[in-house]
């Protein structure tokens, strides 16, 4: 049975709490993704900023030099590579983000985005429960 790890992406582009705005904006520009772990000195995560946190600011010219630390969202979904991709899943569908950090021993090594595990789902053998029938079994009779 696969899991996170056989489907992630090493390494995860990551943040300091520092970086700028602006400069974050590039990055996500760059890397075409549309969130970002910011991370500790130590690797840890500290919080995820995303494209619609720095829609409200970025317009803003005098908040374009300010740290991203202002504008991330502190509370982080996260994964651990052994993780089942159902519950993987279940996480991006509950609370309708497009990416998980994925940690281990409590340091970043990777991200796992829909996109993978939408692919992943389509090109395996593999099989993947409903992440939302497991959650809530009575959908299942909707099937």
């Amino acid at each position: 049975m696969s899991c996170v790890r056989d489907i992630m992406n090493r390494p995860a582009f990551t943040v300091s709490a520092s970086t700028t705005v602006a400069e974050v904006v590039r990055y996500l520009a760059e890397q075409h993704v549309s969130s970002i772990p910011v991370i500790s000195g130590q690797g840890e995560v500290i919080g995820i900023i995303s494209e619609m946190a720095l829609l409200d600011v970025l317009f803003d010219r005098a908040l374009r030099d300010a740290p991203v630390s202002e504008f991330m969202e502190h509370h982080v979904h996260v994964v651990h590579p052994d993780d089942s991709l159902t519950h993987a899943a279940q996480l991006l569908a509950m609370y309708g983000i497009r990416r998980l950090p994925v940690v281990e021993n409590g340091i970043i090594v990777g991200i796992i985005a829909r996109r993978e595990l939408l692919c992943f789902a389509l090109d395996s053998a593999d099989p993947i429960s409903d992440p939302l029938i497991e959650l809530i079994p009575s959908l299942a009779q909707y099937k």
